[in-house]
């Protein structure tokens, strides 16, 4: 039985609704990187996000199916397709105004990313969602085949949303900018609209279309990222709200290591919950006793001795005490196991150590577990610790970054404007030193020297202090603890460096570590930055660089 509606090219026809597919998905998982900046990348972020692509597309399906009945021409499909594209394309031109107007609201930390989730990219979901059953009504010949025409082509769809998850996931986000991906996707779709318009004659929009493509052709080019130093408008200065303030505590119990993915590695269990970031564990060998992130051990303390160094990078980062002797004023942001602050608060008797920490849990297990001392000296902070200085206006002497999810580090902290912030809080002299974990050289120095050519970009003086952990290990390629440190300040030869500690000691904290090897080890030769990207908040492929 004929349908009585037009029939488009079978072929354009399909090819337009793979390519709305993954145009749809692809704007999902860009769209992560639009919100972190501001919201970060809790569990509330992506559960915002997928459930408001998941609303889009039940409504869309049905409004698409509702408009292809009224009207089933080509000039409708044609139609969706284009307002998609200008509805993806408007996502870099208001977004940061949008972000802008939730953070003043501030309905909430689980609110706060839902709302701008929905104002950015609710419309396009919806409407790319109807360009499937506008297919649908287009393609059918007769009621007989009507079963097969809907689940042809939505099987189409779905194909072309993983196409477009993958393609988006490992390569487009690692390797363009966030805007200039959107721009792609909103140039494919225009590129499709405009084939199926021309096919089907529709000489004016056909022309209309084209143009438009140009003009996208355009925006790809100029929204390219800037690796060479510059700061491109845009996505580049969003600002960062609170995710969230509540507790998550939990009474502890005694667990089976199996339970918790650990059978065999002769661990035991003193806790494990599940936080808005990872599963959390507290676990400890005859020894020692740890935290954990999902597979990532974070942090580590010494059972009969919860003062003392477990791991080294933690004594390094006090390393911007070495180029600032008179700091007395310091901000830790990451807390884990409290290692650093503890060591700070014992040995430096002058000091006030203020520490942010994203997750409540965390600050709970460090008090619970870790011996982090109650005191007036060492306040912690539950925020993000970009957002903490965006609202603070205190200034520190040093800034330590020891921030890391359970397989990386969140990209927010690596950029060219958090550098800029974290430097504008500084005093005079001030100094920033950032815990690095990868390679001085080869494959695996990208993302050391992307933050080395970023940091450069702010401070007048940038150097790298790599972990050695024995006095074999000095091979540059192996990845390691690196501890990075921005100064306006010139750079002291190392073996004054290492002299003006030995003079803080003895002045201010005899029990301070040794890192008389920490300041000599300093890495003394060239960076080479011209084959790694400059970061930003538009353009930050930090996933990419830590794996090579």
């Amino acid at each position: 039985m004929d349908r009585g509606g037009t029939r488009v090219d079978g072929l354009a026809l399909a090819a337009a609704v793979f390519l709305s597919g993954a145009v749809l998905l692809g704007v999902e998982i860009a769209a992560s990187r639009v919100l972190a900046p501001t919201f970060g990348s809790s569990l509330y972020v992506w559960g915002a996000l997928i459930g408001v692509v998941l609303t889009g597309l039940a409504i869309g399906y049905w409004l698409g199916g509702t408009l292809a009945d009224r009207w089933p021409t080509p000039y409708l499909f044609v139609g969706a397709i284009a307002l998609g594209a200008g509805l993806v394309i408007a996502i870099p031109l208001v977004d940061q105004w949008v972000l802008e107007q939730v953070v003043a609201w501030d309905p909430g930390p689980r609110l706060d990313p839902l709302v701008a989730a929905i104002a950015l990219f609710g419309p396009m979901s919806v409407v790319l969602a109807s360009v499937s059953p506008i297919a649908v009504k287009l393609a059918a010949r007769d009621i007989d085949r009507l079963g097969r025409t809907a689940g042809r082509l939505f099987a189409i769809s779905t194909a072309g949303s993983i196409a477009g998850t993958f393609a988006t996931s490992f390569w487009l986000v690692p390797e363009y900018g966030t805007d200039q991906v959107l721009a792609v996707g909103a140039l494919v779709l225009l590129v499709a609209a405009s084939v199926v318009a021309l096919l089907e004659r529709l000489w004016v929009p056909g022309a209309a279309l084209v143009a438009a493509a140009g003009v996208a052709v355009f925006a790809v080019g100029a929204l390219a990222p800037d690796t060479t130093g510059n700061v491109l408008a845009g996505s580049a200065a969003r600002n960062w709200s609170p995710l969230y303030r509540e507790r998550d505590v939990r009474t502890p119990r005694k667990l089976d290591p199996a339970e918790v993915g650990l059978g065999g590695e002769g661990f035991t269990v003193r806790e494990a919950r599940d936080t808005r970031y990872h599963r959390l564990l507290v676990v400890e060998d005859g020894a020692s006793r740890y935290l954990r992130f999902d597979s990532s051990f974070q942090s580590g303390m010494y059972l009969k001795r919860p003062f003392a160094t477990r791991f080294s990078y933690s004594d390094y980062l006090q390393l911007g005490l070495a180029y600032n002797p008179s700091a007395k004023k310091i901000l830790v942001i990451g807390l884990g196991g409290a290692a650093v602050q503890k060591r700070l608060w014992r040995d430096f008797r002058d000091v006030q150590v203020t520490t942010v920490e994203l997750d409540p849990a965390v600050v709970d297990v460090a008090y619970r577990w870790f011996h982090l001392p109650h005191d007036a000296r060492l306040p912690v902070v539950v925020d993000d610790g970009r957002r903490f200085l965006q609202r603070t206006d205190e200034r520190f002497d040093v800034i330590m970054v020891d921030a890391f999810y359970s397989d990386g580090v969140p990209f927010h902290m690596t950029t060219l404007e958090f550098a800029q912030l974290m430097r504008d809080r500084l005093t005079p002299g001030g100094v920033v030193a950032t815990n690095v974990i990868g390679a001085l050289t080869g494959g695996s120095s990208e993302i050391t020297r992307a933050l080395w050519k970023t940091y450069a970009a702010v401070f007048r003086t940038v150097e790298l202090h790599p972990v050695y952990e024995g006095p074999g290990d000095r091979y540059a390629g192996d990845i390691r603890n690196i501890i990075l440190v921005g100064t306006e300040r010139a750079a002291p030869t190392p073996a004054r460096l290492a002299e003006s500690w030995e003079e803080t000691r003895a002045a201010r904290a005899p029990t301070a570590p040794d890192l008389r090897a920490a300041a000599t080890g300093r890495w003394e030769r060239d960076v080479v930055t011209g084959d790694v990207p400059l970061l930003t908040d538009g353009y930050a492929p930090t996933d990419a660089l830590l794996i090579g």
